[in-house]
């Protein structure tokens, strides 16, 4: 990878170890830089030519998104996050009473609650998945479980929590025999290891943009196979999402019909996040020159380094982390709650930023992480498995 390249845009991140883009990543130059000039020339302008400006912007960033994907253009529009996402897959798709999906029970409750909710409203079947002593999970027993009234599988592509990464591929390939949806929440694994929907079969893909992606809280995107667009009845619609819509000032003459857009476009309805579309344009175009695949490369290195000088430690480890075909780049460690407030004054002392909360720490790898890193992250967990 271009080091020089990410050193300029990380800045900002060159005294401190930064290992917490599972929880928000410290955007880049390009994208902080993205972000300010829409807003600051909407105010230059006076609002003048704003709007078209915007779906200019929104225009390349759909590009740029579908090439990160593997994906055709039509097929991506953009939310305002993950939870956004996954509600209009299982609000407008036409799931019936009976029908079972399959989710785990680590996903996070943006992909899990809608799912619960479904239950709730329609008489879905929810068939969880429950981890193993080891906090690992199966591609077998996903497999295993699909029967004749399976319509999907909800997936995160890497667990928020234990870090997890099953073989989407391997899945996916299963959903496709089996006419099955494949539905994958994306957020911990976009930007950071390869994600390429048609090899991988996804159905459906959503995430946000403030990990990953390089960018801001309050946007992301969604990816929908093209087959399926038709069959989703959007919860919202605007005259963006629509064919039967007139200029101003002329009048709507049509009162009985929705006729919608025959691509994603129907998913985006009103005036979107432009700002943080911007953001995500400019950290999609980062990711792309920087090649993802590398990028993953890179942050398997380091997660295999450090848990090499750890193994021996007396750590309550939450990740799996003697089965290397599942590993993220997340890593996450219990801690009894009485140590706190010397494992904080550790984590300070080294100046590592992680997320720390409720009785874990867990360390979220992104591709600006070096070496030197490793060293002081091993220092910071010796000190604290000899509490």
């Amino acid at each position: 990878m271009n080091r020089l390249l990410i050193d300029e845009e990380f800045n900002a991140l060159r005294n401190v170890v930064f290992a917490d883009v599972s929880h928000v990543v410290i955007p880049p130059k390009s994208v902080l830089e993205a972000y300010r000039s829409f807003t600051d020339g909407y105010v230059e302008n006076f609002g003048e030519n704003c709007v078209e400006t915007a779906w200019s912007i929104v225009g390349d960033a759909r590009k740029n998104v579908a090439q990160l994907l593997n994906a055709e253009e039509s097929s991506i529009a953009f939310v305002k996050n993950t939870a956004e996402g996954m509600g209009i897959i299982s609000n407008g798709y036409p799931f019936s009473t009976g029908d079972k999906i399959i989710v785990c029970d680590q996903e996070h409750p943006s992909n899990l609650f809608p799912w619960i909710h479904l239950k709730e409203r329609k008489g879905i079947i929810l068939d969880v998945v429950k981890s193993g002593s080891d906090m690992d999970l199966s591609e077998e027993e996903y497999i295993r479980r699909i029967d004749d009234s399976t319509k999907a599988i909800a997936l995160s592509s890497t667990q928020f929590t234990t870090g997890v990464r099953l073989d989407l591929e391997k899945i996916g390939e299963e959903c496709r025999k089996r006419g099955v949806l494949f539905i994958v929440d994306a957020i911990q694994g976009i930007g950071r290891h390869v994600l390429d929907v048609k090899k991988m079969n996804i159905s459906w893909l959503a995430c946000g943009s403030n990990k990953g992606l390089l960018s801001m809280l309050g946007c992301g995107f969604i990816y929908c196979d093209p087959a399926l667009i038709k069959k989703i009845i959007p919860p919202y619609v605007g005259y963006q999402s629509v064919e039967n819509t007139a200029p101003p000032p002329a009048m709507i003459d049509d009162f009985d019909h929705i006729h919608w857009k025959d691509d994603a476009k129907r998913f985006e309805a009103g005036n979107l996040n432009y700002a943080g579309i911007a953001a995500i344009n400019a950290g999609v175009k980062l990711l792309n020159t920087l090649r993802v695949a590398d990028i993953e490369a890179h942050i398997l290195d380091l997660e295999k380094n450090i848990l090499a000088k750890l193994s021996h430690l007396d750590l309550n480890f939450r990740t799996p982390i003697h089965n290397q075909k599942h590993h993220s780049g997340i890593i996450c460690v219990y801690y009894k709650p009485e140590h706190e407030e010397i494992i904080k004054r550790i984590l300070d002392k080294y100046k590592i930023y992680a997320t720390f909360r409720g009785g874990y720490i867990r360390l979220g790898l992104n591709f600006y992480n070096k070496a030197e890193h490793v060293d002081l992250i091993v220092k910071a967990l010796e000190e604290i498995a000899a509490l």
